[in-house]
């Protein structure tokens, strides 16, 4: 029985340390009319979705908090976030950022090592070949 007690103890203290090496931060944004979202990321995750409100939010879960910088921005043209790494510590940091954004909303996504979920799309994905140090530019077509 003391050895199980002993192995809960260090389950419970690993996950505490886990907890507290993972942070989130919500960030509001008014978006009133055609606007354009620009993400900045290195090693992290992005989902967007389409929502009705006038509005664009982040969501960023952090994981090793420590190894981030973010900054946000915003002004007539749009919405800025940009996430760094920092140096040494920040080899270790993972993100998801949910990035909820107006129907009307023009994304832009500068991502190194990252992936991207796209919600409730309908009609036709193309991903043109992308050499290397190119962008890639998608275009969904409506299937009707």
């Amino acid at each position: 029985m003391q050895h199980l007690n002993t192995l809960w103890q260090a389950v419970s203290a690993a996950s505490s340390v886990a907890e507290l090496a993972r942070h989130v931060q919500t960030f509001h944004f008014g978006a009133v009319g055609p606007t354009t979202f620009y993400l900045q990321a290195e090693g992290a995750e992005v989902r967007i979705a389409r929502w009705t409100m006038p509005q664009i939010q982040v969501t960023a879960q952090l994981q090793a908090a420590f190894g981030w910088r973010i900054a946000t921005d915003q002004d007539e043209a749009g919405v800025y976030v940009v996430a760094r790494r920092r140096p040494v510590v920040g080899v270790l940091a993972r993100a998801v950022f949910a990035v909820s954004v107006p129907p009307d909303t023009y994304l832009i996504l500068k991502l190194a090592d990252g992936r991207v979920a796209l919600e409730e799309v309908t009609g036709t994905l193309h991903v043109p070949p992308a050499s290397a140090g190119s962008s890639i530019t998608l275009q969904i077509e409506d299937s009707t």
